[in-house]
């Protein structure tokens, strides 16, 4: 007999069956078969192709389609739905010798699961336990939903009487009475005092319980907190102080001035570093080389996006990139350069030449769930870089780059490092008819006149959203965002070239200069200059006096008289 035939022959032997999972250790067999109504009702809903989706309407509506669990001989008890799971499961009989037993077996089986005995007969050195296949489940009830909220009636007159009179009523005078008594309007029903708050032995409802399933919402303990106890011995919860200052050095677009050199505070810490043996300073020492790396990096290209700088940076370096940046650049928190980290020295709004470092953002909903995280990716020279380090070897992660044919990871590139044929070929048809710069600098579009800018927008925008929905691009549209003739009035083409302005919202560049605080699919991130911001300044109640001290000293000192007055409720800490 051949193996295809041994298999199909044994599989012809096996039977199918259905299994009922209990959420309790079952000691009295006939007590749980009762519990699910019977024999008779299990057959019946073992039989059948019902599929239940939802509870019951009503708990006295019995389905033999499905079954239920009543944890109590209550009518006016809400049983527990069963949930159905079709995926077959093969039943397995395993055979272990009775001498490899632990000797309180019989006594308490239910403290072994047949792991443990295998593993003990195994350790044992036998060899005799046998496993084979008797069945397949095909049909496995469950009961993981809630029991719901129970009322007991056995204290309620009305229920009782109901209970007796109508749902176990043997003859039709009961139900008469029970009618005259309880349903019939007599004058004493009219009376207001009838009907005042108090217990009117109602009759439960069908369902208390709105939801099937019970939801966890995981409280936990706030990582940022700590409790501590004050001068006066009482218990209050502060935010941790621990957390490392990174003096970022943020600058504001409309401020002439930008730094030539870091703040003093790490000027400092700079400065020990080089006089100091670093060999067994782990993050010191790492800090140091990151601060080398990143000259190195500014020395090929004077203006980065962090994403990018973090990319091209050695692995063993990049955890130290956040620390390091604010001895070596400034970054702005708005303008054409937004986000990005510039040299320190450089003044971008001085030379038109780095037009093609200005960023462009884009807020793109649910890009996250589009792009496999694991995914290797293709690394490119930046064209930033190729235009003055042809030969350089420090290339860029494709999926930094918007190249108009591959969905990005990113949400924010530098204008002159968008690979995308259609705007690489936009910029180049306006420097040659030179129209690509303006006179002026414009704190939106900086050195870049509006109609290339705009069209670069347009283009980009378009294929995000076509590449997010997996789209294929329409040239005839392309041609159409490349021809039009711009407006320069409130940002508005002058000819509707049919683009979709409805989710304009949704992709943008460089028209808000919040929005860095408004991208919420985390793929990108920008906002970190606004974390370290709050990284510089460590929330205490020292450091909100001395903010609101400057801002309003009258107010500060008058805010200090209420110290003490309004405190947290006490709390106890563990020994």
């Amino acid at each position: 007999m051949t193996t295809k035939e041994h298999a199909k022959k044994h599989s012809m032997d096996i039977s199918h069956v259905a299994a009922v999972e209990l959420p309790f250790n079952v000691k009295n067999t006939d007590r749980a078969v009762k519990m699910l109504g019977g024999k008779e009702r299990i057959h019946k809903a073992i039989s059948s192709q019902y599929r239940p989706t939802a509870i019951q309407p009503s708990s006295h509506a019995v389905d033999d389609k499905n079954l239920e669990l009543r944890l109590r001989n209550d009518p006016f008890h809400h049983p527990v739905q069963a949930s159905v799971n079709r995926r077959e499961k093969v039943l397995l009989k395993v055979s272990i010798p009775k001498s490899s037993l632990p000797k309180d077996y019989e006594e308490s089986p239910q403290n072994y699961t047949v792991r443990e005995l295998i593993k003990r007969n195994t350790e044992k050195g036998g060899h005799h336990v046998k496993v084979e296949p008797v069945a397949i489940i095909n049909k496995n009830y469950n009961f993981r939903a809630i029991a719901d909220f129970q009322m007991s009636t056995k204290n309620n007159k009305m229920a009782q009487d109901f209970n007796k009179q109508v749902l176990r009523a043997n003859k039709v005078d009961e139900l008469k009475e029970f009618y005259k008594k309880k349903l019939t309007v007599t004058d004493e029903l009219k009376d207001p005092e009838v009907f005042e708050n108090k217990d009117h032995q109602l009759i439960p409802p069908p369902h208390f319980s709105g939801v099937r399933f019970p939801f966890d919402f995981r409280y936990q303990k706030s990582p940022y907190t700590v409790t501590i106890r004050d001068d006066e011995g009482d218990m209050k919860v502060v935010m941790k102080s621990d957390s490392k200052k990174l003096f970022t050095n943020t600058v504001d677009f409309y401020n002439d001035d930008i730094p030539k050199e870091p703040l003093p505070e790490i000027v400092k810490k700079y400065e020990w570093m080089i006089n100091n043996d670093l060999s067994q300073e782990y993050a010191d020492r790492k800090l140091f080389d990151c601060i080398h790396n990143l000259r190195r990096l500014f020395e090929l290209k004077p203006i980065w996006l962090r994403k990018s700088l973090v990319d091209v940076t050695p692995t063993h370096l990049k955890a130290a990139v956040k620390e390091a940046l604010p001895y070596v650049s400034y970054c702005y928190k708005n303008g054409p350069w937004r986000f990005c980290n510039v040299r320190l020295g450089i003044n971008p709004k001085d030379d038109k030449s780095y037009w093609m470092y200005q960023s462009g953002y884009f807020r793109l909903q649910g890009l996250r769930t589009k792009f496999d995280q694991t995914e290797d990716s293709t690394r490119v020279l930046p064209n930033t870089i190729k235009m003055t380090h042809p030969d350089s070897d420090v290339k860029v992660s494709e999926h930094l780059l918007f190249t108009g044919k591959k969905l990005p990871r990113a949400i924010n590139y530098q204008i002159g490092d968008i690979m995308d044929e259609d705007v690489m070929g936009v910029i180049k048809r306006a420097e040659e008819n030179g129209e690509l710069l303006r006179d002026t600098l414009d704190p939106q579009e900086g050195w870049i006149n509006y109609q290339t800018f705009e069209t670069i927008r347009r283009i980009v925008r378009y294929k995000l959203r076509r590449l997010y929905k997996e789209e294929p691009i329409d040239r005839d549209k392309i041609h159409a965002i490349v021809e039009a003739d711009y407006a320069e009035k409130d940002g508005e083409a002058a000819v509707d070239v049919g683009e979709e302005d409805e989710d304009e919202e949704e992709a943008d560049l460089g028209d808000n200069e919040d929005e860095e605080n408004q991208d919420q699919n985390g793929v990108e991130d920008e906002n970190d200059i606004e974390e370290d911001i709050l990284d510089d300044n460590t929330v205490t109640e020292g450091s909100v006096f001395d903010r609101i001290k400057k801002a309003d000293g009258r107010a500060a000192e008058k805010l200090k008289e209420f110290v003490g007055f309004i405190k947290q409720e006490s709390t106890q800490l563990q020994d």
